[in-house]
């Protein structure tokens, strides 16, 4: 997995997360119960509102 760290997302029930973003497959994971994934983005800015639209009732 050669994604990165871009940031930090906070649940509905205000738990931190941090996001990881993999350029090449676009590739979103979200420090959820180990690393899960939630789904590809075309950009880091697209990858951190996936990441708070999953984590936001966590």
């Amino acid at each position: 997995m050669s994604s990165q760290e871009i940031g930090t997302v906070k649940s509905g029930k205000g738990k931190t997360y941090y996001v990881k973003w993999d350029s090449s497959s676009q590739e979103v994971y979200v420090s959820y119960a180990g690393w899960s994934g939630c789904g590809k983005a075309s950009s880091a800015g697209d990858a951190m509102r996936r990441a708070e639209a999953y984590v936001y009732d966590k």
